[in-house]
Formats: structure tokens, sequence, C-alpha cells
């Protein structure tokens, strides 16, 4: 059987890596993407760079009421202070202003009475060009904020904490049994929507790349009309069906491994930037360099998950009459499994039964999220990691089951 095994798996195999549009769509994506994406980048950044070139046109009205203010204003490198038009609205509505700053002709004597001060701006609605003017005077306006508060504290001798005079600092618990990045008692709390992005983001990798790969070597035989010259050798059908989940696997490892890579880059790109510019990125899987030692759980995990999945995808894609068909179920299969992590993180509580960490799937889903969270006893993720390898070895029994069949196998030849 080792034989046959080791046989079909060069053979397919050998049939991947001839076939170059199989594989731009197995590994083209987490490849190709991120470079994408640092194109866009670029593009977008020199976008900004052209059209403020010279400075985004701002008028501020009363503007002598606050210099401070007016200075730092023009110092900023992406405005430009033009005096206020005799058509303010329409100046706006054609895209020749940018935003208008409006300070109350008295706001001089507000502040020395240190009285509330109320600024209006108002922006125009041509473009993305006026946002970027909005931010920029935002920030501004806080950082001169800041300095008008610091002035009256120092003034009265008073400390900034003075301002918050309650403060919450958050502490965990350190985690139970075996957890990524692992947490001392008392130490600062991670963002745990990381977690949950984390595991929605490992199983719809999961499902991506191998099981396509699946469905090509068991319904494509069929499409190529060579399932017949397959069933004449005297190949053990479960060493054939073995060998073809084998470098499935394998191709789902390698795409696994090339969306954490990018994942992983990203995050480090996050940390290497200035903090102003961290509200223009969405960090989609923060925290993946933490997870330690446990990453090596976490692959033990996914082993038997997708050696299941592939299994009942060999099975069903083998009934299959065509492609079509077996891309029905393999889109079933890309939104049941999201589904299952989504209950798994929400609809399941934080102490499970024992006998939920063997349940189908979602025992590997729970431990996984306790993996990646609080933490999970060692016989419960024993548990999981076996009742998982079990499920895995009756999907390959049923694979092999339907391999066995002629009613199964000449389906739609």
């Amino acid at each position: 059987m080792l034989n046959v095994l080791r046989t079909i798996f060069v053979k397919e195999a050998l049939d991947l890596l001839r076939d170059r549009r199989a594989l731009l769509f197995l590994f083209a994506p987490p490849l190709l993407l991120p470079l994408l994406g640092a194109v866009g980048g670029a593009f977008l950044l020199w976008q900004v760079i052209r059209q403020t070139r010279g400075g985004l046109p701002v008028a501020v009205v009363n503007g002598e009421q606050l210099p401070a203010l007016v200075a730092k204003l023009e110092h900023r490198g992406v405005l430009r202070l033009v005096s206020e038009p005799l058509d303010v609205e329409g100046a706006l509505q054609r895209g020749e202003l940018m935003a208008v700053l409006e300070v109350p002709p008295d706001a001089a004597g507000r502040l020395a009475a240190e009285e509330p001060l109320t600024l209006t701006l108002t922006s125009s609605r041509s473009g993305w060009l006026p946002d970027l003017a909005v931010a920029s005077i935002q920030q501004e306006l806080n950082v001169y904020g800041g300095e008008v508060l610091a002035e009256r504290l120092a003034r009265r001798r008073l400390d900034a904490g003075w301002t918050r005079p309650v403060r919450l600092e958050r502490k965990a618990a350190a985690p139970a049994g075996v957890a990524a990045a692992p947490l001392a008692a008392g130490g600062a709390l991670p963002s745990s929507m990381g977690n949950v992005f984390l595991l929605l983001a490992i199983t719809t990798w999961a499902v991506t790349g191998g099981l396509s790969m699946m469905a090509y070597m068991t319904v494509g035989e069929k499409e190529r009309r060579t399932m017949e010259s397959l069933l004449i050798t005297p190949a053990n059908r479960v060493g054939i069906v073995v060998g073809k989940i084998a470098l499935s696997i394998i191709v789902s490892a390698i795409t696994i491994g090339l969306w954490s890579l990018d994942s992983l880059a990203y995050t480090l790109l996050l940390s290497t930037m200035p903090s102003g510019f961290g509200g223009f990125a969405v960090p989609i899987v923060p925290g993946l360099g933490d997870l330690g030692l446990a990453i090596v759980w976490l692959m033990l995990l996914m082993l038997p998950l997708m050696t299941m999945a592939n299994g009942l995808v060999a099975a069903v894609c083998t009934f299959a009459r065509n492609y079509r068909e077996s891309n029905l179920f393999l889109g079933l299969l890309q939104l049941l499994l999201p589904g299952l992590a989504v209950l798994a993180t929400f609809g399941i509580g934080a102490t499970p039964p024992l006998v939920v960490y063997a349940l189908p799937v979602v025992g590997v889903l729970v431990a996984m999220r306790d993996l990646l969270g609080g933490g999970v006893a060692a016989g419960a993720l024993a548990l999981a990691w076996a009742a998982a390898a079990v499920y895995a070895v009756g999907a390959i029994l049923l694979a092999a089951y339907v391999f066995s069949r002629e009613w199964a196998l000449m389906r739609g030849v």
C-alpha cells in the first residue's frame, strides 16, 4: 500500500507541476495580493503627493483671534491658507476651496476668560481631498487644544493627570493550561478580537487551495477521461485515495503558511509605522508574532481537520458527475467552516463540557479558540486531537469506499 501511496503522490505532484494554470490559482493569491497591496499603497501615496503639491486651499475666518493656531496651520505642509473668497459657498461647491475654518470674533477674549470655544469647520464635497484637509486641520486643532490646556494647568500648578480623576487600567489573569502568547498574572490584556479574526482566517485558509486540488484529482479524472486507465492498474483503492489526500494536505499546508507569512509581514509593517498612520490600517491578524510554541499545537490540530475535510471532499467529488456538482459542495464547505468557527467562538461557553472537544470539527475549533485565548487543559487538547484524528480516518475510509464503488466512479463518465 505504501508503494501505491508513493506512486500516486508522485504522479499527482508531477501533474500539478506541469499544470501552470493550477499552480497559479493555488499559490498566486498569497504571493500576489501583498504585491498588489504594496502597489496600491504606493499609487495612493503618489496621488496624495501629486494632488497636494502646493497645498490644499483652506480659508480661516477671523484668524487674527488665534494667531498660534493659524501659525500651526501654515506650517502644515499639506495645507495652504488663502484669503476668504467673496462666494465661500460657491468656492466650496466647485472644489476651489477645500475647507473653511470659522473662528468666533471674540475667540481671544473667550480663551483669556477660560470659557469654552467652538470653531466651525465647513468642508467641500468634491472628491476625497477635502477629507484629507479636514483630517489635517483636526490634528492641528487637537495639538493646539492640548497646548491651551497645558498652559491653564501650569498657571494653577496642576498636573495633566488632574483632568482624568478616574482612570482604568485593565489586566488579565494568567491563562490556564496550554495557551498562545501566555500572560503573567496581572499582565496587560491583549485584544481578544485579534484571536477571533485569526481563527476565522485559519479556517478560511484551510478550505482554500488544497480542497480545490482534491476536486481536480477526483472529478477531474472523469473530465479528463483518465479514470478508466487509473482503475485498471493493480493499485489498491485506499492507497490511491490516501496518495491524493496526502498531496492535497501538503498544498493546503503551503497555502496556510503563505497566508500566515503575509499576515505576519503586515503586522510587523504596522509596528514600524508612525502612530499617526495607525488609523489608516486595519490589523486583520494582530498578535500573530506572539503565538510562540503554541503554534505547534495549532498545526497539530489543523492536520486532522484538513485530512477530514479532504477525505469528505474526495468522497463527494468522486461521486460528483462533473465540476459543477463538486464546486457546489466546495462552496457550501467554504461557508460552513467559517460559520462553525463563529459558532465555536461566540456560541460555546468559556468552560464547555469535555465532550464538546470530541465533536466533529467544532471540537477542534473550540480547542483552537481556547488555545488562542484563555488557555485549554492538556487533556481537552489531547481529546480534541484524538477525536479529530478518528474523524479523519473515517473520512479517508469513506473516500476509499466511494472510490471502490463502480456506480460512483462511472457516474457522469
